[in-house]
């Protein structure tokens, strides 16, 4: 599979439509839920190399990466609680944790890829060889921070279409950090002592 921006857009807004004023569960677990569905959507890319005990291997990688949702729940929902307490600032501090809460999820992700390529032996003799690899993403929030504050300070001046444009603009967002994102991984087994770098589309 891969991104399908259009669906996650979709998703959010079936989120805002379905919240109901002062939920700020529904709408914590469910946002959360829905971006992390969508990553898992993703499909993971990799070059892999290195020396591994069979001698010195190449290849490439596709897999997916898994996250737990509550991670970034638990963050948007402490955020949208401390909200209620202040009288200014509420969409500096939405986007900076909606932002953290993502990125903290997709750190702690992981990442799992089928490998397979070839080894040449210590004689000079290749043959092919495959194997398993897991590793971590790694985003920048800065990415998610800056797209989730503008979308919020433009909606402060609108008076219809506010969840369609959020929705758009949270989806656009998550999009760019996610295929910005850097994928590291290693090899396991057979293929201990190869390393994979890539991306997620």
């Amino acid at each position: 599979m891969s991104l399908s921006k259009s669906k996650l857009q979709n998703d959010v807004l079936s989120v805002l439509k379905n919240m109901t004023d002062g939920d700020d569960m529904y709408f914590a677990r469910e946002l959360s839920a829905k971006i992390a569905d969508y990553a898992e959507s993703g499909m993971i890319t990799t070059t892999d190399s290195g020396s591994i005990s069979a001698g010195t291997f190449s290849g490439a990688g596709t897999g997916s990466i898994k996250v737990d949702s509550s991670i970034c729940q638990g963050i948007v929902f402490a955020a949208c609680q401390a909200m209620l307490a202040l009288t200014a600032g509420g969409n500096a501090l939405l986007a900076a944790q909606l932002a953290l809460g993502v990125d903290s999820m997709m750190s702690a992700g992981t990442v799992t890829t089928t490998v397979i390529g070839t080894v040449i032996s210590p004689v000079g003799v290749p043959s092919g060889m495959g194997g398993t690899a897991k590793g971590t993403f790694k985003g920048t929030s800065a990415t998610l921070q800056s797209g989730f504050m503008a979308a919020f300070s433009a909606m402060d001046s609108m008076t219809s279409g506010g969840d369609e444009y959020l929705a758009g603009e949270i989806a656009s967002a998550v999009t760019d950090y996610l295929t910005a994102g850097t994928i590291t991984t290693n090899g396991q087994g057979s293929i201990s002592g190869s390393v994979g770098t890539g991306s997620m589309s």
